[in-house]
């Protein structure tokens, strides 16, 4: 919390933390789908949001991943 995104992000579409982090996961060739729990509807259309634009390649994920773990 209070940490903002790395510039970068827009790279992927991602203009929230929970659009980074559902990009992360869905762009995971293991995972077929995510049901993000939120019962405000601001939040799911947060969320839908991380369903438009690029998904992250390996290489975008292994910079995501490192950013995160280096906060």
């Amino acid at each position: 919390q209070g940490e903002t995104l790395p510039d970068w992000a827009a790279e992927i579409g991602a203009g929230t933390w929970a659009q980074f982090i559902l990009k992360f996961i869905v762009s995971h060739p293991a995972v077929t789908v995510a049901i993000p729990a939120t019962t405000r509807v601001d939040h799911v259309r947060e969320n839908l949001l991380a369903a438009t634009g690029p998904l992250p390649d390996t290489a975008m994920r292994e910079r995501m991943a490192a950013y995160v773990r280096d906060l």
